[in-house]
């Protein structure tokens, strides 16, 4: 997958202070790894992402998350958010819930 927006997983590896031991370069090999064809794909390999639609959800231990837009299609991933997780509550299914 092509990434577009790594700018802000560098941002967030840099202001976490390693509080994620090695999480954000981890995720970022996932996606430009990932060739996924479809978003049920992506679930079963995020079993713990939050997915609605083409938005996707993928929390980092508990305390961080990384919001992105995926097109199977194009293989393009676009990161929209990544840093900390707010008390707020999620609106997502689950990943194993597609929808």
């Amino acid at each position: 997958m092509k990434l577009i927006g790594i700018s802000r997983l560098r941002e967030l590896a840099r202001r976490a202070h390693g509080n994620l031991d090695g999480a954000v370069p981890a995720l970022v090999a996932e996606l430009e790894a990932g060739s996924w064809r479809s978003m049920a794909e992506i679930a079963e390999f995020y079993p713990s992402a939050l997915i609605k639609g083409i938005k996707v959800r993928i929390p980092l231990n508990g305390d961080y998350r990384v919001d992105l837009v995926a097109d199977c299609e194009a293989q393009i991933v676009l990161i929209e958010y990544a840093g900390a997780t707010t008390a707020a509550r999620a609106t997502h299914k689950t990943g194993s819930k597609v929808i």
